[in-house]
């Protein structure tokens, strides 16, 4: 993957996990957006899961996903996740009793070789230490015909977001440089052993008042905020103030999910 050449991909690493360190409480505000669960019908489509089987949801937050993983398939899902914080507000949750937590990193999984029918990471591969090492984990732990399932953005789909182009400018080489695009995963999960690596791209009408992002903004909810200057920062919410002060007229913000799919 070719980077800036001023881009600190370390710094990036941990300014991240000092984000999700702070943000637990307020973490599910920004994913409200995640409506449609395109993932969840490929993996049941691709990879399904019968009783006893284990699929894991690695970096997974304050357990949204494992949730709704849980409450659709046979089997049982374990939710992956380094924090302690994100941890003990998943485990405040509501749960089906196939739902189990644990905290660990996805470069050391706690699972035996091919014990896992399937992986899934939501928003969570740009965030790993070791991507590599990582992968390596992904393709020890699954059984021959398990998958492994990344929600993540598109370098297409990124140029085209609205907060990027007309708020946030400065952020557009920053999540370019984060994000992987596809000749990037094709090349590295077929370097594991990975038989096959394909995408899917969809796109859901979806729309955002300038004033829910300025709240977005004051409060950090998404990872990529934690990267603008003072003077960035500040330039972000005076065009945010203008709009929201001209009619707070909803903005076209897409929810966008780009899906790789790679099978064992």
């Amino acid at each position: 993957m070719r980077r800036a050449s001023n881009f600190d991909l370390e710094q990036w690493r941990r300014v991240s996990r000092e984000h999700f360190s702070r943000i637990t409480p307020r973490y599910d505000e920004g994913r409200k957006f995640e409506g449609e669960q395109r993932w969840l019908e490929e993996i049941k489509r691709r990879a399904p899961l019968e009783d006893g089987e284990w699929a894991l949801d690695a970096g997974s937050g304050t357990g949204l996903l494992s949730v709704k993983f849980g409450e659709q398939i046979r089997g049982r899902v374990l939710g992956l996740e380094p924090s302690p914080a994100m941890l003990r507000q998943a485990r405040q949750r509501q749960k089906p009793d196939n739902v189990f937590w644990a905290q660990g990193v996805s470069e050391a999984l706690p699972f035996a070789g091919e014990s896992l029918r399937a992986v899934f990471l939501s928003q969570v591969w740009h965030h790993l230490q070791s991507p590599q090492e990582a992968a390596k984990e992904f393709f020890r732990c699954l059984k021959n015909g398990g998958g492994l399932f990344i929600k993540t953005y598109s370098h297409d789909q990124i140029r085209a977001r609205w907060d990027l182009q007309v708020v946030f400018p400065e952020l557009m080489p920053f999540m370019l440089n984060v994000y992987p695009d596809k000749q990037d995963f094709e090349l590295l999960l077929k370097q594991v052993g990975f038989r096959s690596v394909t995408f899917l791209s969809s796109q859901r009408e979806n729309f955002i008042r300038p004033s829910q992002l300025l709240v977005f903004l004051r409060e950090k909810v998404w990872s990529m905020f934690s990267f603008l200057t003072p003077q960035q920062a500040a330039a972000g919410e005076a065009r945010l103030k203008a709009l929201a002060a001209d009619g707070d007229a909803p903005a076209p913000y897409p929810e966008f999910e780009f899906l790789v799919i790679a099978l064992k």
